[in-house]
């Protein structure tokens, strides 16, 4: 429990250091098991996650950091004194935040001392409460979203992605704070505006593993406005993508490109009046990693956001069918309580694979198929293709996984099969 400025991790667990004596000694939290590995201090500005635990009760997926007044422990021993550091930036679970916005300060030591098993011991009680009341005593206004709880993954349906939006832009025009790893403090105003505007997009399940297969393999790549489908947008993936765990994106268009948010959803495991509270004030979503994307500038192929520029580059070249799906009759009662338009809500899947076949229904007798005697699959790869003017510019166009060889030919047996479906979904998919 360091201030943000100086806050540490350990590359190897990720988890937060505390500090003993002067100078800073780095060490795990004692309460935290480890393999008995030494800490490797990184600044926690490098990392998307961290895990972290609720400094009043142990929770592993705190929401909030409140800032209070510096508490420093004193042990004193026979020869010499121990001097551990809490610092005044104090992590916060959903549940000891909904207590103390309620005044039950006492609810939250309760909790911590059960989660302690020290329910029978008044002295361990009395000791926590001091280190408690130390810190709330003289706790600031404000407090900050922790962005980087590496949450359960929470499913948002198509239906549910209009409330997401509308709350994801409450949560930026509110006061409470973002931390300045992010780096769009500065832009909280102009990324509402842009969600407000945003084309909505949900990524079914069969599109979600082709963008995710094509992304581990994303070229570098210049992004132009034609590439992307909306101006402004909004888009969910029905379950966390790449290594980096990702399950939206939103981008909010600028004069030179845009700017891009990555999302990962929060508030999985809870219920009652905390899981209610956080939905309110915050919603589904919690940035991980926002960045600019300016036109024409080279995207490295391991961009954080390449899982949003593949799913972009699919959609582009028509890999995609995107179709309309009818808003939640819910939904649709809010908008017009409000006067607002009706949200298009549109769902992406893979546009079914289409053969050209012969005269008479069969590959052509000279054709490469005919002279094979089997089939085999060849993975999906990138491959540059020619445009513009005098089809002088190079564009990554994904070419799928497919069969190569006569349709009657036996598939290899020693090749990997990877299918991807043309599903359509059915009318209750989309309600």
């Amino acid at each position: 429990m360091t201030a943000p400025h100086d806050e540490m991790a350990c590359q190897t667990c990720l988890s937060p250091l505390n500090t003993l004596g002067m100078p800073p000694t780095y060490i795990h939290p004692t309460h935290l098991a480890t393999d008995g590995h030494e800490p490797t201090p990184v600044p926690v500005s490098q990392l998307d996650t961290v895990r972290r635990s609720c400094d009043f009760c142990g929770d592993p997926y705190p929401i909030w950091t409140l800032h209070g007044g510096e508490v420093t422990a004193i042990a004193i021993g026979p020869t010499a004194g121990l001097v551990q550091d809490f610092g005044h930036s104090w992590a916060a679970c959903a549940t000891c935040q909904t207590h103390i916005d309620d005044g039950r300060n006492d609810k939250v030591i309760d909790r911590a001392i059960r989660a302690l098993g020290l329910t029978n011991h008044p002295q361990t009680r009395q000791r926590i409460e001091e280190l408690h009341r130390a810190f709330l005593n003289a706790r600031l206004p404000g407090r900050t979203l922790i962005t980087t709880t590496a949450w359960p993954a929470t499913t948002i349906t198509a239906a549910e992605l209009p409330k997401v939006r509308d709350r994801l832009t409450r949560f930026y025009r509110s006061p409470d704070n973002l931390p300045p790893t992010l780096g769009i403090i500065d832009l909280r105003d102009q990324i509402a505006a842009g969600l407000e505007r945003s084309h909505l997009y949900w990524i079914d399940n069969d599109f979600t593993d082709l963008a995710e297969h094509a992304a581990a393999q994303l070229p570098d790549v210049r992004i132009d406005r034609d590439l992307i489908p909306s101006a402004d947008g909004m888009l969910i993936w029905p379950r966390p993508v790449t290594p980096r765990q990702l399950t939206a994106a939103s981008w909010t268009d600028t004069t030179d490109g845009r700017h891009v948010v990555l999302y990962r959803t929060i508030g999985a495991g809870l219920d009652g009046k905390p899981l209610q509270r956080l939905r309110e004030q915050v919603g589904w979503l919690a940035p991980m990693s926002a960045a600019h994307l300016p036109d024409q500038h080279l995207i490295p192929g391991d961009h954080p956001a390449a899982a949003l520029i593949a799913t972009w580059l699919l959609i582009a070249q028509q890999t995609a069918e995107v179709t309309t799906a009818r808003v939640d009759k819910a939904v649709a009662k809010t908008y017009a309580r409000t006067n607002r338009p009706l949200p298009e809500l549109r769902i992406v899947r893979i546009r079914g694979r289409r053969t050209t076949p012969g005269p008479d229904g069969k590959p052509t007798p000279g054709s490469q198929e005919r002279s094979q005697t089997s089939r085999f699959w060849v993975s999906g790869h990138w491959r540059n293709q020619a445009h513009g003017p005098g089809r002088s510019l190079r564009r990554p166009v994904y070419i799928h996984p497919f069969l190569r060889g006569p349709d009657d030919a036996p598939i290899k047996l020693s090749t990997t099969v990877r299918m991807l479906s043309s599903h359509q979904a059915k009318p209750q998919d989309c309600k």
